[in-house]
């Protein structure tokens, strides 16, 4: 028990950054570096947007005393079978006042191409790394699409409420992809489904995206309905295109006309199974301005 607890409290002090190096000629000699590190060697995944095409990274350091400045080193391939590079991606370097133990570094990514993935590999470069710190992270990057407001069109959930309400569509610059801005907000305000005790507001998703195929059907991105599971507040229910499943096809979320879209979406609740319209029409419909 005593060895137990003896790991835990050297645990406890590498988690506060109180790094030592260990010395064969000296026992519990300090570490008089500066120990450089990042936050954790794989990173969230970020959309950029393709006006500004930047993010930051943060890095840290474990040694607060004097000035110190570094570079760090970008590796981009495309997310594709052929990890093919994208060269043209840049990565400042970092630079700590006296007394700062957080710095951040900027990472340009302009030369991507909007819809597609970009995997990126960020390196620490020198030797003056923490003790446990890590000088490498990776994280995937996509530029966001330009959305250009084409005007109020309507949304109905007939699965949800059954009501009719305009909202604001967008549309994405130069692809056939759509996005619905809360089509749920006004819903759940006026509580006109038949759930009752369902309803919670803080799961709702803020918009609803869709796309037309390469084979002309249509699909979406997951999405919430602020609606929970009665027989658990934590579960909310997603509406999922049928392609999140194994056998089911995209057959009824089509073009209805070249103003009306109808979704057939899977609802369901993680773990614990739903309600699968993935094979009706008039579900979800949504009309363009």
């Amino acid at each position: 028990m005593k060895y137990l607890n003896k790991i835990t409290i050297l645990l406890s002090f590498l988690a506060l950054g109180l790094f030592t190096a260990c010395d064969d000629e000296q026992k519990g000699a300090e570490y008089t570096g500066q120990g450089v590190t990042f936050s954790s060697s794989s990173l969230t995944s970020v959309v950029v947007s393709p006006n500004d095409p930047t993010f930051t990274v943060d890095i840290f350091r474990t040694n607060a005393s004097g000035s110190l400045s570094g570079n760090v080193s970008i590796t981009a391939t495309l997310a594709d079978k052929n990890k093919t590079p994208l060269p043209g991606c840049t990565v400042s370097g970092y630079s700590f006042g006296d007394g700062e133990t957080k710095s951040a570094v900027t990472v340009n990514v302009d030369p991507l191409a909007i819809g597609v993935e970009l995997n990126v590999t960020l390196n620490i470069e020198g030797d003056d790394i923490a003790v446990s710190g890590t000088n490498k992270t990776a994280l995937v990057v996509s530029k966001d699409y330009n959305w250009q407001l084409l005007g109020k069109g309507t949304y109905t959930d007939n699965w949800s409420s059954g009501v009719t309400y305009d909202v604001d569509i967008y549309k994405a610059e130069g692809f056939d992809r759509y996005r619905v801005m809360d089509p749920y907000t006004e819903s759940l305000k006026n509580d006109d489904g038949e759930f009752g005790n369902w309803i919670s507001l803080g799961t709702v998703t803020p918009n609803v995206t869709f796309w037309t195929t390469t084979d002309g059907m249509v699909s979406f991105t997951p999405f919430s309905m602020g609606l929970n599971y009665e027989g658990d507040s934590s579960q909310a229910i997603y509406a999922y295109p049928p392609s999140a499943f194994q056998g089911l096809p995209l057959t009824f979320n089509k073009w209805v006309d070249d103003k009306t879209v109808q979704l057939a979406p899977y609802y369901y609740i993680a773990g614990l199974g739903g309600w699968n319209y993935t094979k009706a029409n008039g579900v979800i419909v949504i009309t363009l301005p």
